[in-house]
């Protein structure tokens, strides 16, 4: 079997280490669309996962503890961990780095993914690894496939189904491998399609999208001690509607190459090595016209982002302690340009940007005593970065002018670079067979993007220009977690802190008689607090509970930072007997006032108003039928509520609903067939 389950570690650790005389045994809850699982170990907490299908990878994470999401449309949900989004999180997918290609933020990473297309997903919360990459201040999120497991049969599959009622969403999956250990071939497909869906005020939501994957991997082992493996991935998004801006996207693509070879060593202090390389080009297009009414303006952005990269990494054993140290390079091109729907070009809003960036790591890992375990890890990142059609005069400007509107210097779009240290250090102590306590101590640096630096665009109405000498974040965090591991019960309650030097803050401010976006350092702080715990009943009933609790502010200027999700308390109560699981999952958030209003008008911020609290139910249940088919189905927002996502944009279709709504009563089914 390629895979029965996705499965899903909400990861507090990279790894789960075995304390000495302590047993290995993880609680596996398994969630009823078969689409994931959640894994609880020492080092991972227990999360709700929604059942029924979802759209993209950002969809997916937004339904567990501590990661929220920011809707524009029925696609690209563009997630959040503990506050942070967009670069302050690492996505790789497959260990390939794909940054969208809308400035505008479209198609975020996760955006490129297809669910079931990937073996396994795991999320690391906060600042614990320095092996993906500089940053990731918020987390880690790795989407994963794995060298497929053969039986007695030399082949092995799954095809799937699935069909949601509010929106007619389908989508049609099928992931086939065949092949030996010796080597494979694996082919993946999936196909997706949605019309506008309902809020639960019976609002169309401009929200229908066309999305289609394709995949190629091949796999073959060169010796007993060698792999080596290639893919090749095409994601198309066509006529994708978004009611949370004022252009739609008529397409979105994204290629992606990928090669990895793994040797290991038989004896010696080093223990394997893998290099990973890959390359993704994305084609991006938005526009006001094509899919909507057109205005006067008819305008349109068609731009690319160009990505490229590798990492090489030893794992070895030496003195006792486990290492893992190596390198990794990330190159990212971007180019964007506003043009009118003949296409001649009016401004520069990506004018060529380059953002390189060399990365040396080393993370090692020590068991102490039968209690107590040692992790520690030291980055160190070059990052260049430089405008190269800065001098390009285009619309009668350049965007060396448009930044200097903002008061940047004269060598605005010139070649910087950064000198960029980060690390942790982490000491997990077994206080008994029960309990555990893990305390991690780290700083990270997190570059600015290419739209915090170079944005060049300026029009009668509003501008939005970037930052190109803006410093990188520096986060600071600390973290303390106790987890219990009962006979009946699992539970870990976690607290965090993290103050942030030279925040990247997007703030409105006035320019005239228009409004103008600009981006500056600021010192910030963000916190909060995480519990969890999953009951056995007995020997069928399931009980779960997470609590997420975040608050961000600007110290700079005494206000609140955007984006930040309010207290939010997800109960669930599942009941699994044989083939048979069914289960209700309640989901409660509170109101969020502590907000910095979008407009230059107010607080300059990018929230939408202040959100009300609600309170949504789901129902799912599950029948797995014997030679692996299974059925799923479900209702989702039983009670068809109307609300939104406080992170969510503002509806620019409508203005009356103020966001985008999420989507009201939606009953769904999902058919899945192993082989």
């Amino acid at each position: 079997m390629i895979k029965t389950t996705l499965s899903l570690a909400i990861a507090a650790t990279i790894s789960a280490p075995t304390f000495a005389g302590l047993d290995d045994k993880p609680l596996v809850v398994e969630i009823t669309s078969g689409l994931p699982q959640v894994e609880n170990t020492v080092h991972s907490e227990t999360a709700a996962v929604q059942a029924s299908p979802t759209t993209d990878g950002g969809e997916l994470l937004r339904s567990l503890s501590g990661v929220s999401g920011i809707r524009m449309g029925g696609r690209a949900i563009d997630p959040v961990i503990r506050g942070q989004s967009q670069t302050q999180l690492n996505i790789l997918l497959d260990g390939a780095y794909i940054h969208g290609g809308c400035p505008n933020r479209m198609d975020p990473p996760t955006s490129y993914t297809s669910v079931d297309s990937y073996d396994s997903v795991t999320v690391i919360k906060g600042n614990r690894s320095v092996v993906y990459g500089g940053g990731g201040s918020g987390g880690t999120v790795l989407f994963q496939r794995g060298w497929p497991m053969f039986d007695e049969n030399a082949y092995t599959g799954e095809l799937s189904g699935s069909y949601q009622g509010n929106g007619n969403r389908y989508e049609l999956g099928a992931d086939v491998a065949a092949g030996s250990d010796d080597g494979y071939i694996r082919v993946i497909g999936h196909k997706a399609e949605a019309d506008n869906y309902d809020d639960g005020d019976g609002n169309e939501v401009r929200s229908s999208f066309e999305s289609m994957s394709k995949t190629l991997l091949l796999g073959y082992r060169l010796t007993e001690l060698t792999t080596i493996e290639a893919s090749y991935e095409q994601q198309e998004e066509n006529d994708v509607l978004f009611a949370g801006a004022g252009m739609d996207s008529p397409y979105a693509n994204a290629d992606t190459t990928r090669l990895k070879l793994t040797h290991e060593f038989e004896q010696g202090a080093l223990q394997q090595v893998q290099l990973e390389l890959y390359r993704s080009e994305v084609e991006h297009n938005m526009d006001n016209y094509s899919l909507r009414p057109a205005g006067m303006m008819q305008m349109q952005a068609p731009s690319t982002s160009d990505t490229e990269g590798g990492r090489l990494i030893f794992d070895a054993r030496a003195a006792d302690i486990d290492w893992t140290f190596g390198a990794d390079i990330q190159n990212n091109d971007r180019n964007a340009e506003l043009q009118n729907s003949a296409g001649v070009v009016s401004r520069l809003l990506w004018p060529g940007v380059e953002i390189d960036q060399t990365g040396l790591f080393v993370e090692a890992e020590k068991l102490l005593s039968g209690d107590d375990i040692v992790r520690a890890g030291l980055r160190y990142d070059h990052v260049t970065a430089e405008a190269n059609r800065a001098d390009d005069v285009v619309g009668g400007t350049t965007p060396q002018a448009i930044w200097a509107m903002a008061g940047a210097s004269a060598d605005a779009g010139e070649q910087r670079s950064e000198d960029n240290v980060g690390g942790f250090v982490a000491w997990t102590h077994r206080l008994n067979d029960d309990y555990s306590i893990e305390s991690t101590l780290s700083r990270s640096v997190r570059t600015a993007d290419a739209t915090e630096r170079y944005m060049a665009r300026m029009t009668t109405t509003s501008d939005w220009i970037g930052n190109p000498s803006i410093e990188p974040e520096k986060h600071h965090q600390l973290e303390v977690s106790l987890q219990g591991d009962l006979d009946a019960m699992d539970w870990s309650a976690t607290a965090w802190y993290n103050h942030v030097s030279d925040y990247i803050l997007r703030q409105t401010v006035a320019a005239g008689s228009k409004s103008r976006d600009i981006y500056r350092n600021v010192d910030a702080e963000l916190y909060g607090v995480e519990l969890a715990a999953a009951v056995a009943l007995n020997n069928h009933w399931q009980w779960g509970n997470t609590l997420t609790w975040t608050v961000g502010n600007n110290q700079d200027d005494d206000t609140s930072l955007s984006r930040i999700a309010p207290l939010e308390l997800n109960s669930s109560l599942d009941y699994q007997k044989d083939q048979l699981n069914v289960g209700v999952e309640w989901q409660l958030v509170a109101s969020q006032n502590d907000i910095c209003l979008a407009g230059s008008s107010n607080c300059g911020g990018q929230d939408v108003r202040k959100t009300p609290g609600y309170g949504v139910v789901n129902v799912h249940a599950q029948y797995a039928f014997e030679r692996g088919l299974n059925l799923q189905l479900g209702v989702d927002n039983l009670m068809d509520k109307a609300y939104t996502v406080h992170e969510s944009r503002d509806d620019s279709i409508n203005p009356d609903l103020f966001q985008v709504a999420e989507a009201g009563r939606s009953a769904w089914v999902r058919v899945t067939q192993s082989f």
